[in-house]
């Protein structure tokens, strides 16, 4: 599935996931339960990989080269 978003939308998502990401991290570092810390560890690697696309496609409707 491809969604195509506006400059301003891409901007709102990405805020939303650097937020989500940080307290995913919080939440990761404050976890005793292994089990559940590797969880949340997994969640927070799908969450950034997410958000370095949406930080590409950022930077390609810029017209910035990535890096």
């Amino acid at each position: 599935m491809v969604l195509e978003l506006s400059q301003q939308q891409l901007h709102l998502l990405h805020a939303c996931l650097a937020e989500s990401a940080e307290q995913l991290r919080d939440e990761v570092l404050h976890t005793d339960e292994r089990d559940l810390r590797e969880a949340l560890k997994l969640k927070l690697d799908r969450l950034q990989k997410l958000q370095r696309q949406v930080e590409a496609t950022m930077r390609a409707q810029e017209g910035t080269p990535a890096y």
